[in-house]
């Protein structure tokens, strides 16, 4: 596994730190993209805007001079919940362009790369992606989107022995859901908290609960999961 390149976006906080450490604990040479640089220690932070196709196509060729990538793990995102009215069009494109659109051209870019080391990917999509979910209209589309990709992408490419596969979590304790929390609308009614507490009982999902779900995907042991949808919401979805 040390002979493994691995690509991890949104490795500045969150669930997208925690992956990158797992994956270089594991012996993997590993590169965390993030606007901040905050990344693990003994990983190779590249500044990338995901939101961008050609920061993205930078950030990608730069990786990708070390001689291969093996992993995708598309793990940046940004959250959105508001009453649907009252979404911008600069809150649509901003949550669009880092769900779904980044995703996207990070797949595309990668993809040589991960033909010719016969590599893999994961997405983390979201409990939004998968259920209906009031308050969050663009957020919702944005990771259904992610998660159908995730399926399409997986049939198109699995004759190639490419995997394609996207974690849905539910409500993680990261820097970013803190900050929803922190400024979630009053007068919303609790049709969303209701949701978000509907799962089993305990302590919230951790990031590094939701990075080992990443690294056994990306795993070897993996090898006959694509197109999968893996549900990690404590029963939410």
């Amino acid at each position: 596994m040390s002979e493994r390149v691995v690509v991890v976006t949104g490795a500045a906080s969150g669930i997208g730190f925690a992956t990158a450490e797992r994956f270089r604990d594991l012996g993997d040479t590993v590169f965390g993209l993030d606007i901040a640089p905050t990344v693990p220690e003994g990983v190779t932070y590249v500044e990338c805007n995901v939101g961008s196709k050609a920061a993205v196509d930078a950030a990608i060729a730069t990786c990708a001079a070390s001689g291969r990538i093996d992993v995708l793990a598309n793990v940046a995102g940004v959250v959105q919940f508001g009453r649907f009215e009252g979404v911008s069009e600069e809150v649509f494109d901003r949550t669009l362009d880092i769900d779904l659109k980044g995703p996207f051209f990070l797949m595309q870019a990668a993809l040589p790369h991960l033909r010719a080391a016969g590599g893999n990917i994961v997405n983390v999509s979201s409990v939004a992606g998968r259920i209906p979910q009031p308050y969050s209209a663009a957020y919702s589309a944005a990771k259904g989107g992610l998660t159908q990709l995730t399926r399409a992408l997986a049939l198109e490419l699995s004759p190639e022995g490419i995997r394609v596969n996207a974690v849905c979590p539910g409500t993680v304790a990261t820097p970013l859901v803190d900050g929803v929390a922190a400024s979630y609308p009053a007068d919303l009614d609790a049709r969303v908290q209701d949701r978000l507490l509907m799962m089993l009982p305990g302590a919230a999902i951790t990031p590094d609960e939701i990075a080992s779900s990443i690294v056994y995907l990306a795993s070897a042991e993996a090898r006959m999961i694509t197109g999968s949808v893996v549900a990690f919401d404590g029963g939410m979805g």
